[in-house]
């Protein structure tokens, strides 16, 4: 036989193993045991392997991909705590007033252009208000963005349809599209060699090159007589979702990992509910006796009547025993379990546990300020990409638009020097407003940061700030209510700690 065949053989499994000289005769070779106990089998490990699966990212999301985003959408409006979720990234990612546009137009010579910025944060400003920024007049520029973190949240992915050329000043509007308008279904290979997966097309390096919209939307009773689908461009529509796993076409909702926990505890806080009801409202049974089925009464039942009065004595009706009822209200351990539950399930959606579930009991300084900064980095992380995937774009194409339309009159040749922009997301009041301003003012003089540093983290744009400063001051002069002399300093008081203990 072949040598190499008689190795194949052995390797496949079709032939015995040649001896190991290394090993001496007799001696059992010892069996390989798994590194990982992660990888391990066995009875305890046996419902983790009916759980995993080798399939890429695109079939795992489009087994269970319909199913997840309604049972979101079921939550989002019937359960309290996922509603509270969504309400914390309206009022932490965005807040009251949006995510701000700050233009950075400059100058010739470098410096600060303040006519041209004031003009372009002007026209923006004008732009987001209600009947100008999104195509159907509803939506002003905050209220879309609430609407669209919470869809991304709630379905796992958002779309947004850039329409150029627009009826309106700046040539320009926006419309927010829900992912159920992408067909699910839709997977197939193009002539082009493109492919299609769950309705987006692909090129040959997996870049998005157009997404098949479905002209109505598939819960819609009504329903147009045109073409099933529109083909739209990728330079026309910004699609996002949070991405998981490579090669991965479409996004899940946020709340898959907690889903469940938050299910069963909302059934058993409505079991325990009606249970401490019935305990309150049923105080007890009549029980028949079988020897006086016949009582003397002319054959008829005798009415029973029970009227609850405190110092009374009752006479119970012939054959009919009275037995209390057995009900118990919600027992100790009631609390504990809630409280465990939730914590778990803050844990898979990112705000703390004491914001998601409104619950301050045994708080105290320290734990509250360190799972305060940690839940801001989740809100600033949420930010940044909300300002990279959705703002930046929107800034762009608003932008050129507006510059073709006339509504920002500038050179052309002056174009790379007005148009650029940033965004100033919301901020955060300090936790400790004594302690946190000595200590920025400390960073301050010792030059580790700087004064915008501080105010771009209260979410105010430094340039404005130092403005209103430079304007209060020259007003505050020109009355004489200013005094130049630098301030005295006062002594710091002789115990400033903090008491740790709980509220």
């Amino acid at each position: 036989m072949n040598p190499f065949k008689q190795a194949f053989s052995r390797w496949r499994g079709g032939g015995k193993r040649a001896p190991d000289p290394a090993v001496p005769a007799g001696r059992v070779e010892p069996t390989l045991k798994r590194s990982f106990k992660m990888a391990g089998g066995g009875r305890l490990a046996a419902s983790w392997s009916d759980r995993q699966s080798a399939a890429d990212a695109n079939q795992a999301i489009f087994r269970d991909h319909e199913t997840l985003r309604q049972r979101a959408r079921e939550q989002s409006i019937n359960t309290s705590y996922l509603k509270r979720f969504y309400r914390l990234l309206r009022q932490n990612v965005i807040g009251p007033y949006g995510i701000r546009l700050q233009s950075k137009a400059v100058l010739p010579d470098g410096k600060s252009d303040r006519v041209t910025r004031r003009l372009i944060e002007k026209e923006f400003a004008q732009f987001g208000e209600m009947g100008n920024f999104d195509v159907t007049g509803k939506l002003d520029f905050v209220t879309f963005l609430w609407l669209w973190i919470e869809t991304l949240a709630r379905d796992g992915e958002v779309l947004v349809r850039l329409v150029r050329n627009w009826p309106n000043r700046w040539g320009f509007a926006v419309q927010i599209l829900e992912a159920d308008r992408l067909d699910l279904h839709l997977n197939t290979l193009l002539d082009n060699g493109n492919r299609i997966r769950m309705g987006v097309e692909f090129d040959a390096w997996e870049r998005p090159v157009a997404y098949w919209m479905l002209n109505d939307h598939p819960g819609d009773v009504i329903r147009s007589a045109e073409e099933r689908y529109t083909r739209i461009l990728a330079s026309e529509l910004i699609h996002t979702f949070d991405p998981w796993r490579p090669h991965q076409s479409r996004g899940f909702t946020w709340t898959h990992a907690a889903a469940v926990d938050i299910h069963h505890l909302g059934e058993f806080r409505s079991s325990t509910m009606v249970k401490a009801e019935h305990a309150s409202k049923i105080t007890g049974f009549f029980k028949q006796d079988a020897e006086w089925l016949d009582p003397p009464d002319q054959g008829e039942d005798a009415p029973v009547f029970e009227e609850v009065e405190a110092g009374t004595a009752k006479v119970m009706a012939y054959g009919l025993d009275y037995v209390p009822a057995q009900n118990s209200i919600p027992a100790s351990d009631y609390a504990p379990f809630v409280k465990d539950t939730l914590r778990g399930s803050a844990a898979g959606l990112g705000p703390s546990y004491n914001r998601l579930a409104n619950d301050l009991e045994g708080v105290n300084y320290s734990s509250l300020r360190s799972g305060e900064i940690d839940e801001r980095d989740f809100y600033k992380c949420v930010q940044e990409f909300t300002i990279s995937a959705l703002l930046k774009r929107i800034g762009v194409e608003w932008f050129n638009s507006s510059f073709l339309s006339g509504a920002i009159k500038v050179a052309p040749r002056d174009l790379v020097r007005v148009s650029e922009m940033t965004w100033q997301p919301r901020g955060w009041d300090w936790v400790d407003p004594l302690k946190d301003s000595k200590a920025a003012t400390e960073s301050v003089g010792n030059r580790v940061k700087s004064r915008s540093h501080y105010i771009r983290l209260n979410g105010d744009d430094p340039d404005e700030v130092f403005e209103e400063i430079a304007a209060e001051e020259r007003h505050l002069r020109e009355l004489g209510l200013l005094n130049d002399q630098p301030p005295t300093p006062d002594k710091e008081p002789p115990n400033d700690r903090h008491d740790d203990s709980d509220d």
